[in-house]
């Protein structure tokens, strides 16, 4: 049986209901123009202990669930939902998972959990045509350069990013490696928002590296210290639909 996520979030297959217009995230446009790519060499050094966890967390087939809790800024996503975006949430309560279990299907095949799809609905309510002011398109809400390294092709032709499938793997990708990178969810979306070299410069100046704290701190764009929250938000309520007012989904 698929999970509750999976019969959720399908629902929102071909209805931009968490986007204002035309597919840019939720958020407004990335404070970066763009996700830096896992890559990329930032101004970071890494301990020997710590560069052997990552070969630990690198060579591992399935990567850890993510640990996500009801923090202030959690809880606030939550009201949001629960509250002023109630009709939103429950216009999603639907079943047809035919597509969301394609997707299912290919974060399991990369190791990643399936937890991490809310990323799409947040970026472009899972329209898989949403197009950003600034560029972004598709599902995951690709810029150009990220979609090639990625193996997307983008060309006047041809438009990969749209692919649901095909963006999707990129996706997986994109999101292992910054969990690789970063060895916390919590900073790998914060990743994907403002860009993987955004988030190293911010560890390599502060002692921390609690997502919560740093945040706090001022030290990520305000987009960023919204989405993570926001994600993660998505991801409870519709792992327990219940818990959080809601009516349960049918089985089907």
């Amino acid at each position: 049986m698929r999970t509750l996520l999976s019969r959720l979030l399908v629902a929102l297959f071909g209805v931009a209901i968490l986007v204002p217009s035309v597919g840019c995230s939720i958020l407004g446009g990335r404070p970066d123009g763009d996700l830096q790519l896992a890559s990329e060499d930032d101004e970071d050094s890494f301990d020997l202990s710590k560069g052997r966890r990552q070969l630990a967390i690198q060579t591992a087939r399935v990567l850890p669930k993510p640990e996500f809790g009801v923090t202030p800024e959690v809880q606030a996503e939550l009201d949001r939902f629960m509250n002023n975006d109630r009709a939103t949430v429950e216009r999603v309560l639907k079943h047809n998972p035919e597509r969301i279990e394609k997707m299912e299907a290919v974060f399991e095949g990369e190791g990643v959990p399936t937890e991490l799809l809310s990323v799409a609905a947040v970026e472009s309510g899972l329209n898989p045509s949403a197009a950003s002011p600034a560029g972004a398109r598709g599902l995951w809400q690709f810029m150009r350069t990220t979609a090639t390294v990625y193996g997307l092709k983008v060309t006047a032709k041809q438009d990969d990013r749209l692919d649901p499938d095909r963006s999707t793997l990129a996706a997986a990708k994109l999101l292992r490696d910054l969990f690789v990178k970063f060895n916390d969810w919590h900073l790998a979306l914060a990743a994907y928002n403002a860009g993987g070299g955004a988030v190293g410069k911010v560890l390599a100046r502060n002692s921390s590296a609690d997502f919560w704290d740093l945040a706090r701190d001022g030290n990520f764009p305000g987009e960023t210290k919204k989405f993570v929250p926001r994600v993660i938000a998505l991801s409870l309520i519709v792992s327990d639909p219940s818990r959080y007012g809601f009516s349960p989904i049918a089985a089907g």
